[in-house]
């Protein structure tokens, strides 16, 4: 039986006229926004970065989460300005685009050099000191449990998002060097992250190699790659290894098909975009070695997706209890999970063009860029190149490739 075909699915899709070309030109304006600012910008967690907060005494707690978290939730660019903050160029945001120009050129379009340009920019960005290719932040970490990691050190979102890139770059372009690049960081993926659960069955790996978090999202696209890169390498450890990853996933999840953040106490919220990596992960998975054995979990998650996480009209919700805040990143995970479910759900086109349509008539700035967050009462138009218009991009292009082209 088809997934499509086991759904209860409440949301009655609709699509709009003219989103095809609203899209295509929404991609040519943020296409055009990113180039004039070099792919550099500001993001929600960087105002450590000014030159005005250098001293230990803005990275002591509970000091600098004030800090972070009033500039992330208040700030914008006028903080950002006022405090001297420079722009910079995120290796995250720069693999998420360099994933939307393999997907422009899939489409027709000309975009070799830009690729290659991210390319080289993700060769510069790479996190300094490791022999193997990995990727952090740009800015400063510093946690209220006291851990603090400098600028780019490794983290395993980063390192998966560019390494996927490059796997893409490697597709479309046949480009040997991508392909190595991303080979590279997957081994530190496997040899350098934290354990942090390990049993015959189940595996967790940590977010950073300095910590022993259990948070599932992260591990989850970490498998998801390792089983991508195990399939074209026919190595049958990583392959193990993702399967354990995935059980671990799966176990995790809700009776309802809800997945928490992560193990943790404070760790217990439910979120779109990470319930979308996790559905994203499973499905990736699955696609790559043939191993259905996560059907029934990968069924109940994106059926809880569906009918938890959107409004009438199709917006998209942050939390499963809240509507507010409407996040950038949930608009543009939820047209990417509907791309990634287009061959298991027949109303998957739909669902990706309408939540497409309501982010273009919501989300978008007069000079094409994307707005943070919509709140009750107020919205929040600094655009975040990290958080918001690399994510964008690469979701009109995954939805331009997938249904437009």
């Amino acid at each position: 039986m088809s997934l499509s075909s086991t759904l209860l699915l409440e949301i009655e899709p609709k699509v709009e006229t003219g989103t095809a070309s609203e899209i295509t030109r929404s991609i040519g304006e943020l296409v055009a926004w990113l180039k004039a600012c070099n792919y550099a910008g500001y993001e929600p967690y960087d105002i450590l970065n000014s030159p005005l907060l250098s001293g230990d005494w803005a990275r002591r707690q509970p000091f600098a989460t004030l800090l972070i978290q009033s500039a992330k939730r208040f700030g914008g660019l006028r903080l950002r300005h006022l405090l001297r903050v420079p722009p910079s160029r995120n290796p995250k945001a720069l693999g998420l685009i360099l994933s939307a120009y393999c997907d422009l050129a899939a489409c027709g379009q000309s975009t070799t050099s830009e690729a290659q340009s991210m390319k080289r920019a993700l060769q510069a960005l790479r996190s300094p000191g490791e022999s193997e290719f990995c990727w952090g932040y740009d800015w400063d970490y510093v946690s209220l449990r006291g851990t603090r990691l400098p600028a780019f050190s490794p983290n395993s979102i980063a390192t998966y998002f560019c390494a996927t890139a490059l796997l893409d770059m490697a597709e479309q372009f046949h480009d040997l060097e991508a392909r190595e690049m991303a080979l590279s960081a997957t081994h530190l993926l496997v040899t350098k992250l934290n354990r942090s659960v390990d049993t015959p069955t189940n595996l967790c790996l940590s977010y950073t190699p300095a910590d022993r978090t259990v948070i599932y999202n992260s591990s989850a696209l970490v498998g998801s790659l390792l089983a991508r890169v195990a399939i074209s390498k026919r190595d049958p450890e990583y392959l193990g290894v993702a399967r354990r990853i995935m059980h671990y996933l799966a176990d995790q999840q809700r009776a309802d098909g809800s997945w928490a953040y992560g193990a943790g106490r404070a760790q217990g919220w439910i979120d779109s975009f990470h319930t979308g990596y996790n559905l994203g992960a499973l499905l990736s998975y699955q696609n790559s070695t043939g191993d259905c054995s996560f059907e029934a979990s990968l069924r109940r998650g994106y059926r809880y997706y569906v009918n938890t996480f959107f409004t009438a009209d199709g917006a998209p919700k942050y939390f499963h209890n809240a509507l507010y805040p409407i996040d950038v990143h949930c608009c543009s995970q939820a047209m990417l999970t509907f791309c990634d479910f287009a061959g298991l759900d027949r109303d998957a086109r739909e669902r990706a063009l309408r939540i497409a349509s309501w982010t273009l008539d919501h989300m978008r700035n007069p000079n094409g860029t994307f707005c943070y967050q919509i709140h009750r009462f107020w919205t929040d138009r600094t655009p975040y190149i990290r958080w918001g218009q690399s994510w964008m991009l690469r979701a009109l292009a995954r939805v331009k490739r997938q249904y437009l082209s």
